[in-house]
């Protein structure tokens, strides 16, 4: 280690504020730049009055301990609520429990649809022989995992809209972690033990309590300063911001998106490393609040919505995440509609019109048309979803090892910080192994999340 320990932190998400905690226990003072004007990342809780939204839908679930602890930290015990997942995909006007059961698909839709469906699911099977190959495509996963029939019916348009890809295109490494399998038999009867926690005023609840604890630690947060520019040269890091000033420190801990860093390095890397990070695609999302007067009850907190009649891929019922996310005594409907943008999407630029526009429509889809509107709330995030096309790992790889060889010094964390599709528990493992390398400890943040099977389920209490 250098003699002056004095790390830089772009980014105030999960990851930089998780570095800054970690460094911070070291005895170690940070210093912060978030290119918003919002704590949190995508986990922020945007607020319009009394009522809040959360843009993701982020369920407080993990398997490390260490995060758990860290969560229990920053907010008291009567700050957190266990909520039961329930979740649907609408289809026809059916609601289908996801995960999905078999029971459901073979009497829910009719006898003959559900023989179909069946038929389509053995002939997969039969043709499978072993696991699909992890360099499959994620339309022949499906297929090979739900049968062409039901891969059809609740998957393909669903990626389609949510990706805004074609499937074929889409490599399947995160499907095993984030689609689940159909449950058979018994199994579905121990969903109501699949059971989450939720800050009480949203994900940004968190996250704002870490802020505060870090203020408190005299650990400063420079909020809308974007970095523009970053030279390493030897033990030293020099980040140049969007007003002028410059900071320099003895490493720096990157959370913005992995293509975005390659972009503001100075000097500029060589043609082929730009073009492995130009190939790095994220997807955009628009989440529009909407808070109806009429009490409806849909008792799930997502609903997935795959077919074309629908432009939203999802729809949050956010009172039943929690019900301090709209004002005190507030009875009617709450939900949030998520839209999707591909890279580049001209969806992105829409006025609040347009978007109003789509959400009545999908209002009207859904049976609430002429439901009188209380108020509506558009929340817009950039970068939300890293892409994992077939060229992702490659292109990813070989940015990771240019860094390691040219800029030691600087540590990518978190989900945009990796190029990786990571809930917010594997962001924030990513930035407690950048800390650890950093003092020495052999510890690689690129191993994070790399198991084949991950499914968040069940209930770690905290």
């Amino acid at each position: 280690m250098t003699e002056k320990q004095d790390p830089l932190i772009v980014g105030a998400g999960p990851a930089g504020l998780t570095a800054a905690l970690a460094l911070a226990k070291k005895g170690v003072t940070s210093r912060l730049y978030e290119a918003s004007g919002a704590i949190g990342g995508l986990a922020r809780t945007p607020t319009d009055g009394d009522w809040r939204i959360d843009a993701g839908g982020h369920r407080f679930f993990t398997k490390i301990e260490a995060v758990s602890d860290l969560w229990r930290s920053l907010l008291p015990p009567d700050q957190w609520l266990s909520v039961p997942r329930s979740s649907a995909m609408l289809v026809d006007e059916h609601f289908m429990r996801y995960p999905l059961v078999g029971r459901d698909l073979v009497t829910q839709m009719g006898f003959g649809r559900g023989v179909r469906g069946l038929s389509s699911l053995m002939w997969s099977r039969l043709r499978r022989g072993t696991p699909v190959d992890k360099s499959a495509n994620f339309r022949e996963w499906g297929t090979l995992e739900f049968g062409r029939y039901w891969y059809e019916m609740f998957f393909d348009g669903y990626v389609r809209k949510t990706w805004v890809a074609d499937p074929a295109s889409l490599a399947s490494d995160w499907a095993n972690q984030r689609i689940r399998p159909i449950i058979w038999g018994r199994e579905h009867e121990t969903e109501g033990e699949d059971v989450f926690q939720y800050p009480r005023l949203g994900p940004g609840q968190v996250w704002e309590a870490a802020a505060v604890m870090l203020a408190q630690l005299k650990v400063p947060i420079a909020m809308n300063s974007p970095v523009v520019k970053v030279r390493s040269e030897g033990n030293r890091c020099t980040v140049e911001l969007a007003d002028g000033h410059t900071a320099s420190g003895d490493a720096l801990f990157s959370s913005m998106p992995l293509r975005s860093l390659v972009g503001v390095l100075d000097p500029a890397p060589p043609q082929h490393v730009q073009a492995f990070a130009a190939a790095l695609k994220h997807r955009a999302l628009i989440t529009v609040a909407v808070a109806l007067r009429q009490h409806h009850d849909i008792p799930f907190n997502w609903v997935y919505t795959p077919g074309m009649n629908f432009a939203a891929g999802r729809i949050q019922n956010y009172l039943r995440w929690s019900p301090d996310l709209a004002p005190k005594g507030w009875d009617g409907t709450y939900l949030g509609f998520e839209y999707y943008i591909g890279p580049d999407g001209e969806l992105w630029n829409a006025s609040d019109d347009r978007l109003t526009g789509m959400v009545e429509r999908d209002l009207d889809t859904l049976g609430l048309g002429g439901s009188d509107v209380e108020r509506i709330m558009i929340v817009r995030s950039q970068f939300a979803y890293p892409v994992h096309d077939p060229g992702r790992d490659r292109n990813v790889a070989r940015i990771r090892d240019y860094l390691r060889q040219h800029h030691p010094s600087i540590y990518p964390m978190g989900r945009n910080g990796m190029h990786h599709y990571d809930n917010q528990d594997h962001a924030m493992l990513s930035a407690v192994r950048s800390v650890a390398r950093y003092f020495g400890e052999i510890a690689d943040p690129w191993q994070v999340n790399t198991a084949r099977l991950y499914h968040e389920t069940g209930l770690l209490k905290m």
